[in-house]
């Protein structure tokens, strides 16, 4: 299954903008849509996925669910912070893809 839009969510007060922007998507006649969050974002992506289920869009079922990690990267700004053998070690950022599919009806 193809989305047809992608909406990642960066931090906790893109929640409303996320929900309007699926509300115009899913007005607009798109048929799936999925919404990504990581860290600290997941509740954020989990709870947006919810109101739009059971609140806006009673014909919007939740499609598919992956769950998954990536390797943490330090930027520049982190690094003199960490100290050397800790920048060895492999840090890992779960992540979450919901995918949202409107119901013909």
């Amino acid at each position: 299954m193809v989305n047809d839009t992608t909406l990642i969510i960066k931090n906790r007060s893109d929640k409303d903008r996320t929900i309007k922007d699926a509300i115009f998507a899913f007005s607009g006649g798109t048929k799936s849509l999925m919404i990504k969050g990581e860290g600290d974002e997941i509740s954020t992506a989990v709870e947006v996925a919810e109101i739009l289920k059971h609140r806006m869009y009673p014909g919007v079922e939740i499609a598919n669910i992956s769950l998954g990690s990536r390797p943490y990267y330090y930027d520049n700004r982190q690094a003199y912070r960490v100290k050397k053998k800790d920048k060895q070690k492999k840090d890992l950022i779960s992540k979450i893809e919901i995918t949202l599919s409107k119901s013909i009806q």
